[in-house]
């Protein structure tokens, strides 16, 4: 759904993604507000702007960097905000050069069958061997993907442009200190895209690390109607929730650990919501395909060891 993916940027707001241990922020942070530290003084406004520039540098390294890590993504989706559960599905993300490759791991709690997860690495090799060796098809994707990853970058650096950024303390967050500052569209503003139009609508809070430059998490809320093409193509209701975090997985690489959406909308005349958590955890660098096929290989050579004769 077009008008999801728009969201989705919208809650990467300052993160790389697209296009992500791990799991200690995100449960230390659920429903808490932080503890304010008012002791050590803000920065300037020369100082807080050369703070964001280097979170955006950085940024896009780790962006670069999520290529060659594979992880594990868990999305429960629910029906509106209330406590049902209408899907909750894990998946393995492998890198592929031109994306990834994605391997369903369990449905609602029931994990895959031993052979039909053995045919999914089957398919990653076959799926690494053409990255290698690159047919016609795969060679066009790649085009599509170096597309993405440029509009991804420029998105990044755009979006820094798109909001008035006020210093508002510092919180503890459990062992560690983070920078606390308010995203509010500055009407001076011109998007540039269609996409960035929904900046206009957006109020945030961005946490940030200063000591490595990193952005930690972002939070924040649709505070009017985003519409498209005048409404006639749909929109999204004010009253939207996103959330994300990320933490650093290697020296230096901080990815995404947790995001959340809440929205609701309209396209053309039919009504929809997004109301979606998405872990991801495992992350593991298994590097460009050339690298990461002789992983799979392993696994598969493993797996197959270990299967009793039938």
């Amino acid at each position: 759904m077009v008008y999801k993916r728009q969201i989705v940027a919208t809650t990467m707001l300052f993160l790389g993604l697209i296009l992500w241990s791990a799991e200690a922020p995100a449960a230390a942070w659920a429903g808490d507000q932080g503890t304010t530290v008012s002791s050590n003084p803000g920065p300037s406004p020369d100082q807080l702007n050369a703070l964001i520039a280097r979170c955006v540098e950085n940024q896009h390294k780790s962006d670069r960097a999520m290529e060659e890590f594979e992880r594990v993504e868990r999305k429960i989706t629910r029906k509106g905000e209330g406590p049902e559960v209408v899907s909750d599905f894990t998946q393995r993300l492998v890198p592929s050069g031109n994306g990834v490759i994605k391997l369903p791991m369990a449905q609602n709690g029931m994990p895959v069958s031993p052979d039909a997860y053995r045919a999914e690495l089957q398919y990653a090799i076959r799926a690494l061997e053409i990255a290698i060796h690159p047919s016609d098809r795969y060679k066009q994707d790649l085009v599509k993907f170096e597309k993405r990853r440029h509009d991804r970058k420029d998105f990044v650096d755009t979006s820094a442009k798109a909001f008035r950024i006020t210093w508002a303390g510092r919180e503890s967050r459990g062992s560690t200190t983070l920078a606390k500052l308010l995203l509010e569209p500055d009407p001076n503003y011109r998007p540039n895209s269609h996409l960035a139009v929904t900046f206009q609508h957006v109020h945030a809070v961005l946490w940030v690390d200063e000591a490595q430059g990193q952005f930690a998490r972002i939070e924040g809320n649709i505070t009017s109607d985003v519409t498209f093409v005048g409404g006639i193509a749909g929109k999204i209701y004010q009253g939207g929730h996103f959330m994300m975090e990320q933490s650093e997985v290697t020296p230096g690489v901080w990815l995404p650990t947790v995001y959340t959406y809440d929205v609701e909308g309209r396209k053309f005349l039919f009504g929809f919501g997004v109301h979606e958590r998405t872990e991801i955890t495992r992350y593991r660098h298994v590097g460009p395909p050339a690298q990461a096929i002789e992983v799979i290989r392993g696994e598969l050579n493993n797996l197959t060891a270990e299967t009793p004769f039938r």
